[in-house]
């Protein structure tokens, strides 16, 4: 019953296949038959245009001339005349892949065709606009290739008929189509893309019924099952060559997307890996005839796209490490053909010389770096996926050892493997992070700790053994040593950060350090022998960069651990004591290229004791901040004068010193003022003072510096900026809020030497020197900073002799009241003589201004507070004050404006 119910669904579903062929063959002949009458009108009427006499004419010129065809001679035309050869048309040479070629012929009609002629197929919009025209192609391909899948659904949930019949049924639909395709596409004249979409839901059909018979029933073995899908997908690929690009997406790539309309189950992972690798290679090898780049993108979004939808599958995490490898080798051999992935660059372009298409494009053109990027990438993600350190190394470890491989031939692909560890290891390290109580990195936990160590060495092995493979095949030796003796240092400080055991461990900080006496020894002697025997020759160069590198890996390697066995406080005076070791070595052997790794550990420095508050916290018994600031500052004195004759690095050494000594004078100050808590929430009057003071003092020495510097001229300008913009901000809050005569900071009484002076008297001296010698661009700023400190440190000292504190609601005395008026008067006159004879209008202006508020406090305050002689005493001094000024003025002819003139 099953084997005749099965003959009647073949039987109609041929049926419906011939009448749909049938339809399209029969429009196919009306059309070429029209277009054969239309240009068999068009050749009548041009002869009897020419009439029978120019014939006659032309035959008596020549007695070999054919006989003349008459109009009326019509009936006699055909392909063997001679003259019906031009009346013929002539057809444009048709390329399923770009189009027919546009050959048009002058007053002849374009033969009829399918589809749209001179649309590019080269680009991605070429594929829109087809598919704009052609849409119902696409849509009827793919309903096809659905009806086959469908058919099996719905045999499967009416139980019509039993696997077997299923199966079997898909496959021969399928082949029927495929017959029917091809015997269209031999049959028509012209190129109809409908055949190629028939073929394309051919394809699915077999895809669909070979994966169900393996993944659903397990009808076949599965060895059986995939050499039949690659029999399919190479006969795809064949025959998408002949029929164009509706087979290749509809056929090939379509192939894709059959396991989302299969039930699979999460215990067929591996056999999806294996389908989709199949399917990719077919594409690979169809871009081997026909290349482009929107094929290859499709191919590398359905190989990538089944390694994203598997990520939450479990099952999957023991085979996505082998997906990800299999991917990249068919990336890698197949455009190629380099199956031990031995061929460099250059003879893989020397290969496909000559063999590239007429749109000058072929398949070693494809993005192969980034097609692997995206692999690497993948490899990361999947490592935070699996979130496991059991069998690790036989998951990730072809990869890597694909990569490092591959790139030691092709230059094109050399840092693919410094990517891969890089990735490698943020993913490890995101496995160590916690996010309950914000980010917090916890490290590996229990067993995985054993597991991760034993994978890490295996990590380090492996790309230490590989890169000196690489070194020794002779090409990019310099960054192959590079990653073979820091590859190592890199996996054991992952193990330090994701392994407490380690943390503080005097073990793993000696093997450490062993590590790298070795590394710093082989450099030594490396050195000596170069200096001694091979400074001539031309290996000396590859010499001289090993020992850097080897001198690299040494103090890393010296700076990993210290970080291990010292303290947090330590560490940053551990670090430091490699900027001398440094500068003995560039001094010693004349490396000059080590500088950059001294710039790195000097930055590292810096910027570590800069953010110390907002990093780390220290004991406070101990007096950290004298070894830790104040070493580091010695030591970066101690380079910069080791490298006195390297006029650049001993630039940067100093400028380093002189921002270390600005933080050690810092943190003593915190440190004596606050009982050794030298981090703690606040503020006093006397810090700020000290450090208005510094920064002030210090932003000059970097302004002088920048005078005399010619390679960190702007650093030293922005420095000088920096710290005078902290100053100004220090006096600032000196002036409002930490102000003793409404805050709660203390003023001892002594008169004169006490906080006053440093505080408010400090400033006056930093704004003169300012004014005087620093960028005439911020000339008038700083004076008016210096009239403004000055006035207010006079005034506030007059107050505390006067009271012996700072207090603004204490009474005002008449001794205070007239000592103001006094004072303020004398600073006035001071700065109207001084505006008129050298320093001009704004000075002029300042002593006019200080003048009127002392007239006004006179005829306001003292008129109603002072009594007697004080009385009298002020109005007389500002009487005389002003004739006097009046005087000198007239006498010697003074005015502001002709300071200026001078000037000028």
């Amino acid at each position: 019953m099953e084997l005749l119910l099965m003959l009647a669904v073949l039987g109609l579903l041929l049926g419906a296949v011939l009448g749909w062929v049938s339809f399209f063959k029969i429009s196919s002949l009306t059309k070429e038959i029209g277009a054969l009458r239309q240009q068999l009108d068009i050749a009548i009427e041009r002869i009897s245009n020419l009439g029978p006499s120019s014939f006659v004419n032309d035959a008596k010129k020549d007695d070999n001339a054919p006989e003349p065809i008459l109009s009326n001679d019509a009936d006699r035309l055909s392909p063997e005349t001679p003259t019906a050869a031009w009346i013929q048309p002539k057809s444009p040479v048709a390329d399923v892949w770009t189009g027919p070629d546009n050959v048009e012929i002058e007053d002849q009609p374009r033969p009829v065709t399918a589809v749209k002629e001179g649309v590019s197929g080269d680009d991605f919009s070429a594929i829109i606009s087809r598919a704009k025209d052609q849409w119902m192609v696409w849509l009827g391909g793919i309903s096809i290739g659905l009806a086959g899948i469908f058919m099996v659904r719905y045999s499967i949930e009416q139980g019509l008929l039993g696997p077997t019949a299923r199966i079997v049924l898909s496959l021969l639909a399928g082949v029927v189509l495929h017959a029917v395709a091809e015997f269209g596409r031999r049959r028509s004249v012209s190129q109809y893309q409908a055949f190629a979409a028939l073929a394309g839901g051919a394809s699915i059909m077999l895809y669909a019924a070979l994966l169900a018979a393996l993944l659903l029933y397990n009808l076949l073995p599965s060895w059986l099952v995939f050499a039949a899908l690659a029999l399919v997908s190479l006969a795809s690929m064949a025959l998408a060559v002949l029929h164009g690009p509706v087979l290749a997406i509809l056929g090939i790539l379509g192939a894709y997307v059959i396991p989302l309309l299969v039930d699979t189950g999460s215990d067929s992972i591996l056999g999806l890996y294996i389908y989709a690798i199949i399917i990719s290679c077919a594409a690979i090898l169809l871009m081997h005839y026909v290349y482009r780049i929107w094929l290859w993108g499709f191919m590398l979004l359905g190989s990538v796209g089944w390694w994203f939808l598997s990520l939450p599958i479990d099952m999957a995490d023991g085979y996505r490490g082998y997906y990800l490898v299999a991917l990249a080798y068919i990336y890698l051999a197949l455009p190629a053909w380099d199956w031990l992935l031995r061929k460099p660059d250059q003879e893989i372009r020397k290969s496909s010389s000559g063999q590239a298409e007429d749109n000058g494009q072929h398949i070693v053109d494809a993005p192969i770096f980034l097609s692997i990027t995206i692999l690497v990438l993948a490899f990361g993600v999947s490592i935070i996926v699996a979130g496991s350190t059991s069998s690790a190394i036989y998951y990730w470890t072809p990869l890597v050892a694909l990569l490092l491989i591959v790139a030691g031939k092709r230059d094109s692909l050399l840092w693919l493997p410094l990517g891969a560890l890089v990735v490698q290891l943020l993913a490890w390290l995101a496995l160590g992070l916690s996010f309950d109580d914000g980010i917090q990195l916890v490290g590996l936990v229990g067993s995985q700790q054993a597991e991760f160590l034993n994978y890490a060495g295996w990590m380090a092995f492996v790309y230490f053994a590989l890169s000196l493979r690489n070194v020794l095949q002779g090409a990019n030796q310099n960054l192959w040593f590079a990653l073979a003796v820091m590859s190592p240092l890199a996996w054991m400080a992952l193990c330090y950060l994701l392994i407490s055991d380690l943390s503080e461990s005097l073990q793993w900080g000696s093997v450490t350090v062993v590590l790298g006496v070795v590394y710093l020894a082989i450099a030594g002697m490396r050195l000596g022998i170069g200096k001694s025997k091979l400074q001539s020759d031309q290996d000396g160069a590859s010499i001289d960069m090993y020992s850097i590198w080897l001198i690299i890996a040494g103090h890393c390697a010296y700076s990993l651990a210290v970080a291990i066995m010292v303290r947090q406080a330590g560490l940053s005076l551990a670090l430091s004591a490699q900027l001398l070791s440094l500068a003995w070595i560039i001094h010693r052997f004349d490396l000059p290229r080590i500088g950059l790794l001294l710039k790195l550990v000097l930055g590292i420095v810096v910027l570590r004791l800069t953010l110390n508050p907002w990093l780390f916290t220290y004991p406070e018994a101990v007096h950290w901040s004298l070894w830790t600031y104040g070493g580091a500052t010695i030591f970066c004195v101690l380079a910069a004068w080791r490298l006195r004759d390297n006029l650049s690095l001993r630039k940067w050494l100093e400028a380093a010193s002189l921002h270390l000594l600005v933080l050690t004078l810092w943190a003593e100050t915190r440190y004596w003022l606050y009982d050794g808590e030298i981090f703690r929430a606040r503020v006093e009057l006397l810090e700020f003072a000290i450090n208005t003071a510094l920064w002030s003092s210090l932003g000059l020495v970097y302004y002088f510096r920048q005078q005399v510097s010619q390679t960190l001229k702007p650093l030293y300008s922005l420095a000088s900026k920096i710290l005078l913009c902290l100053a100004l901000l220090g006096y600032a809050m000196m002036l409002l809020p930490l102000n003793p005569l409404w805050s709660e900071q203390e003023v001892a009484s002594t008169p004169l030497f006490n906080i006053l002076l440093l505080a408010y008297g400090f400033p006056v001296i930093i704004s003169a020197l300012v004014f005087h010698y620093y960028d005439s661009l911020y000339k008038k700023l700083s004076g008016l900073v210096l009239g403004l400190s000055g006035f207010i440190f006079v005034s506030l000292e007059i107050r505390h002799l006067w009271q012996g504190t700072l207090d603004i609601g204490l009474n005002t005395g008449n001794g205070e009241l007239y000592t103001y008026t006094i004072v303020w008067l004398l600073i006035a006159m001071a700065c109207l003589l001084g505006g008129s004879i050298r320093f001009g209008r704004s000075v002029y202006r300042a002593g006019f201004g200080l003048l009127m508020l002392v007239i006004g406090k006179i005829f306001l305050v003292d008129m109603a507070d002072l009594e007697g002689l004080l009385r009298v005493a002020s109005f007389m001094g500002l009487g005389l004050s002003l004739l006097g000024l009046a005087y000198l003025y007239q006498r010697f002819n003074l005015s502001p404006e002709k300071v200026v003139t001078q000037r000028t």
